[in-house]
């Protein structure tokens, strides 16, 4: 009973997800202590269901771009181009703080990405806009965005730490004014502005390297978007080719 206080009180404070962390760590640490055999008897987390873990749908919205865009512009080359590659192909932060210059195709602009989440390589095309500035990186380093070259460990000593990436992250937020935008945000982003510009679902699927079709189905709703818009001008056009409506369209009869 105590640590389901314990876990309602956190949830109260600091929001259920904090509590669901707090809980899944608890869990973690009774669960330790059992193959240590330093403790026998029943893990206290196992009785606690957790808080249903909230859809995030936040993305960059198009009056912010232009803020965001312009953060980024102020960053130097090798951390400009690796928050633009995030944005523009949606990739996942260790996928592109583990490209190899191995894996790029230059004459053919694609990135033959061996490391993702669900563990199946994944070609991605790249954008002119992108290729441009990745060749114009040096190459001191087996991967693209270094952090330390020519360190002890072999080419591992030059990886971009995730602390570094999270650091740079932050300084751009905060110069674009947008303090609630994670760095996945971003991968949500560019599969937003997909659905929105029109892009049907296998293709945003197909970018985000979703294994099945019911992952992307969130922008669905997005998609519809241009559909609409494109209904609202045909309705406007045929509207223009007929009587003047009155002022309160549920006002007119129907035709006889």
């Amino acid at each position: 009973m105590r640590v389901i206080e314990w876990y309602y009180r956190i949830a109260e404070a600091d929001g259920k997800q904090a509590a669901n962390l707090a809980l899944q760590q608890f869990h973690a640490i009774y669960a330790r202590a059992q193959d240590r055999e330093l403790f026998d008897g029943k893990n206290p987390a196992d009785r606690i269901k957790k808080f249903p873990k909230q859809s995030r749908e936040r993305f960059v919205q198009a009056g912010e771009m232009p803020h965001l865009m312009a953060a980024i512009a102020e960053e130097m080359p090798r951390v400009e181009t690796y928050f633009l590659t995030l944005l523009w192909t949606g990739c996942r932060r260790d996928e592109a703080r583990l490209m190899e210059w191995k894996d790029l195709d230059f004459p053919n602009a694609l990135w033959h990405n061996p490391t993702t989440k669900t563990g199946v390589p994944h070609t991605v095309p790249l954008p002119a806009q992108l290729v441009t500035r990745l060749q114009a990186l040096p190459k001191v380093a087996d991967v693209v965005f270094h952090s330390a070259p020519n360190g002890k460990n072999g080419f591992r000593a030059g990886l971009w730490s995730v602390t570094s990436v999270t650091h740079a992250w932050r300084r751009i937020r905060t110069r674009a004014c947008l303090p609630d935008v994670r760095i996945h945000d971003l991968r949500r982003t560019a599969a937003s502005w997909l659905a929105i510009s029109g892009a049907n679902l296998p293709v945003i699927q197909r970018m985000l390297n979703h294994t099945a079709l019911t992952s992307t189905q969130v922008y669905a709703r997005l998609s519809v978007a241009p559909v609409r818009l494109a209904l609202n001008d045909q309705a406007e056009r045929m509207l223009r080719t007929g009587p003047a409506m009155k002022a309160d369209p549920m006002l007119q009869e129907w035709p006889g």
